[in-house]
């Protein structure tokens, strides 16, 4: 019996100094974050005012150069930054006139002169209105045409999925008595 509690007085000791040794390096991986994290932090704040003496250098230049009526150096240097801009301006641009005739396009020709000069975000607004307005025409006012079997669309699914009150009203009517002519929910 002592050689039976000597082998678990050992697994025992055995599975403390595994915690203590996960607990250590667990300890030691916390500080070497917060230490990673402390760095980050230095390095982001030397970044920012960096940036900060770079603003307050240039924008103390180009007071100096007012100061001394050296206006040739500082329109050469804005003239340079005007350049070096207007490829992007241009391409904003089109591709602004591009989305805003794109929107036209699905308005109504007779709104179209109204919203022709508004902004593309009223622009947007009312084509996502008269979006939700416009509705599939139901099986009621597809009277006389072409495919009426299925309420004028291609399909029983189609119908139900395009124009579900009618595809509902027309089949729970007292003509289809309790008969499902298509397939789905009530």
């Amino acid at each position: 019996m002592s050689e039976e509690t000597k082998v678990s007085n050992e697994a025992v000791a055995d599975s403390g100094a595994e915690n203590n040794v996960q607990e250590n390096a667990q300890s030691e991986l916390s500080a070497e974050i917060a230490n990673s994290k402390k760095y980050r932090k230095r390095a982001q704040d030397a970044e920012n005012r960096l940036a900060n003496v770079e603003k307050q250098l240039e924008t103390q230049q180009n007071a100096k150069l007012k100061e001394n009526e050296e206006f040739k150096t500082l329109a050469e240097k804005y003239e340079a930054q005007v350049n070096e801009l207007n490829p992007y301006k241009e391409k904003y641009e089109g591709l602004v006139e591009q989305r805003r005739s794109v929107l036209l396009e699905r308005l109504p020709e007779d709104k179209r002169e109204t919203f022709k000069n508004k902004d593309l975000d009223v622009l947007e607004f009312m084509v996502s209105e008269l979006k939700t307005k416009t509705q599939e025409p139901s099986a009621r006012n597809l009277v006389g045409t072409k495919n009426t079997e299925f309420g004028g669309y291609a399909s029983y699914g189609e119908w139900a999925e395009k124009d579900p009150i009618g595809y509902a009203s027309q089949n729970s009517t007292n003509s289809a008595k309790g008969i499902k002519l298509g397939y789905g929910g009530e």
